[in-house]
């Protein structure tokens, strides 16, 4: 079949016959749709109207995978007809990778060892464990400077032996006696079957947006274009009300902020010790065969009850959002008292928790009789 894609990526629309139909799959005898491969996703579109959700490679050939094949017949002419929009996105994406992987290579010696390009991002991850911030930003700078410069990028159809002669920045992936090479201007030339741009130009606004490490290599997080442009200006809308919330200007947020951490930090060991406090008074109030009910967590409670020698029989019910008892007593007792209340937990060694279903008066009443008979 004839990849009209590789003769024209600018194609947008063009004859087709369909060939076969096998399932939701359709062959035609040519197409400008690129199939999935090399990180780049497959093209979608329509023909005749019918949508195609994706596009995959099937040995020499392309499968255009439909929405529906009901109606389509075996001979069928049509109009084959590209989403553009998302079809250029990612010409400017893969070709900004390329430009990336280059600088990487020559600017700081590391290779690109795996490529993904996604609808928001493009992923490279290298050939190297660590990167600090400064290289990276140099590495986006370049990049930037050769968009400017708008150099022309080109796909060649060479032999195999020709193209190792260029002996390009990384080894050729194929088999195939021929190779596609893609070149830009003075910069990179490297073995690729995708589809690009014709001009540095066109890939746009370059940013560097994150890294994480990825089988014991770093891997890079770039935006593109549009994407490089909205991230952009959402990150200074994001600066703006962080400025406004914290009553700094933009160059003192980090401060700023870490001050309120500390504030923060300091507050909550402070709430924690009033809480304490709280807690032990409360527990000077619990005797042995009670009933006491609690808006305090219940953890402090134990903690401190549970280190009192002859605490026994003793149910803490906390009210509010959650509905949970404390018990300390004995295992037999536990059991009557989960039967008559209807609760659900358990526990050993003389403490048990968990929660109940009644309202907390109700169950405070309930409770209170039957702990009552212990105590008799």
């Amino acid at each position: 079949m004839r990849k009209l894609f590789y003769e024209d990526p600018y194609l947008k629309e063009t004859e087709a016959r369909v060939c076969r139909i096998d399932g939701n799959k359709v062959y035609f005898n040519q197409s400008i749709f690129y199939p999935e491969g090399g990180g780049q996703p497959g093209d979608r579109g329509t023909f005749n109207g019918y949508r195609i959700l994706d596009t995959e490679k099937d040995g020499d050939d392309i499968a255009h995978i439909f929405e529906s094949t009901e109606d389509l017949t075996e001979g069928e002419n049509g109009i084959l007809s590209l989403d553009w929009g998302h079809r250029y996105a990612f010409m400017k994406r893969h070709s900004a990778q390329h430009l990336l992987s280059s600088v990487f290579f020559r600017k700081l010696g590391v290779g690109t060892l795996a490529v993904h390009l996604a609808e928001e991002h493009v992923t490279i991850e290298l050939d190297r464990s660590s990167l600090d911030l400064a290289e990276l930003m140099a590495v986006e700078d370049e990049a930037s400077r050769l968009v400017r410069k708008a150099l022309r990028i080109e796909q060649r159809d060479m032999i195999r032996s020709e193209a190792e002669a260029l002996h390009m920045r990384r080894s050729i992936k194929v088999s195939d006696p021929d190779v596609k090479v893609v070149f830009i201007e003075g910069q990179d030339a490297v073995a690729c079957g995708g589809v690009h741009v014709s001009s540095t130009a066109e890939i746009g606004e370059i940013s560097y947006y994150d890294s994480e490490i990825i089988r014991g290599h770093i891997r890079t997080v770039w935006k593109v274009d549009d994407e490089a442009v909205r991230s952009r200006r959402d990150n200074l809308q994001i600066v703006k009300e962080a400025s406004r919330i914290l009553s700094s200007p933009p160059h003192e947020i980090v401060g700023a902020i870490a001050s309120r951490v500390d504030e923060i930090e300091t507050l909550k060991r402070e709430i924690r010790a009033l809480h304490s406090t709280i807690a032990s008074a409360e527990a000077e109030k619990i005797q042995s065969f009670s009933v006491h009910m609690t808006e305090l967590g219940l953890d402090e409670l134990r903690s401190i009850l549970t280190k009192r020698d002859g605490i026994c029989d003793v149910l803490i019910v906390r009210c509010g959002e959650k509905k949970e008892f404390l018990y300390l007593g004995s295992d037999e007792h536990f059991k009557e008292l989960k039967n008559v209340l209807s609760l659900r937990g358990g526990g050993r060694g003389g403490v048990y928790q968990g929660s109940y279903i009644s309202e907390p008066e109700l169950l405070f009443s309930s409770a209170k009789g039957v702990i009552d008979e212990f105590k008799g």
